[in-house]
């Protein structure tokens, strides 16, 4: 939802009165702070953009975290990666790069993730 030319918000429509007002969740605003929760007037916006919805990259590195050892598996999120074992392995939202018998582990949890998400 943009404001201004360089004023924007980023989240999650949450609702949408008869006046257009709008109510979003988990919102990031142009310099990345964060708001739980924002009701937006319908004349202070110009317009708003629809963009999928992102990768769940965090409830990725939740399952993942399951077959490490507590504190092997860190999401980054303003780099929206997962690092695994000090950075020997590496996901995003494209894939898995590492290798050997744990990063193979890895690709299989990742693509099994994917099909969920399919499903969802």
């Amino acid at each position: 939802m943009y404001l201004e030319k360089d004023k924007f918000f980023v989240g999650q429509l949450k609702g949408i009165s008869e006046d257009s007002n709008l109510i979003l969740i988990n919102v990031k605003n142009e310099k990345n702070k964060i708001f739980p929760k924002i009701l937006i007037r319908s004349s202070y916006y110009h317009y708003v953009t629809v963009e999928e919805e992102p990768f769940p990259m965090q409830g990725l590195a939740d399952r993942i975290a399951t077959i490490f050892s507590k504190g092997h598996v860190n999401f980054i999120e303003d780099q929206n990666i997962i690092s695994i074992l000090n950075g020997k392995i590496i996901v995003n939202e494209d894939g898995v790069r590492g290798t050997g018998p744990s990063a193979d582990r890895v690709k299989k949890i990742y693509e099994q993730f994917k099909i969920d998400l399919d499903k969802e």
